[in-house]
């Protein structure tokens, strides 16, 4: 039986300063969570062999606040969740961030036509490196 972490809670000071943060998708007492931006960026940086802490320092965020458990588990999940076929999402509110529709971006405001657009192409980069690996994993069995 895994034995639970305990996640310290933050204080409203801390919880203001982790929302100023861009990359910063959604918070609560005991919870953070990020961007797809955040999340390819951090996978990007990682597997170029930069540390967590750095990535995480770099992007903006106070490793004394976030504390290293939530950094590193962090990194687990998220190489956990690559690793069982899954896609990343993105949590804002109460809701996922879920697959773009099919939209005519012509009649969208620009703002949010490239908004959308951003998230589009990160889905559909999402798709291609998961394909990449079971095309990958495929060969390696044949």
């Amino acid at each position: 039986m895994r034995k639970e972490c305990k996640l310290s809670r933050f204080t409203d000071e801390e919880m203001e300063i982790l929302k100023a943060n861009p990359f910063t998708s959604k918070i609560d007492r005991r919870h953070v969570w990020f961007t797809l931006e955040f999340q390819n960026l951090f996978l990007s940086r990682h597997e170029a062999g930069e540390t967590a802490t750095d990535i995480f320092t770099d992007l903006g965020y106070d490793i004394s606040i976030l504390g290293p458990n939530r950094v590193y588990g962090f990194s687990r999940r998220l190489y956990d969740r690559l690793g069982s076929g899954r896609e990343l999402v993105e949590v804002r509110g109460n809701a996922l961030v879920q697959k773009p529709a099919n939209v005519d971006y012509n009649t969208m405001p620009s703002q949010n036509a490239v908004s959308s657009m951003q998230r589009e192409l990160t889905y559909l980069r999402q798709q291609v490196e998961f394909l990449k690996k079971i095309t990958a994993l495929d060969k390696g069995q044949k």
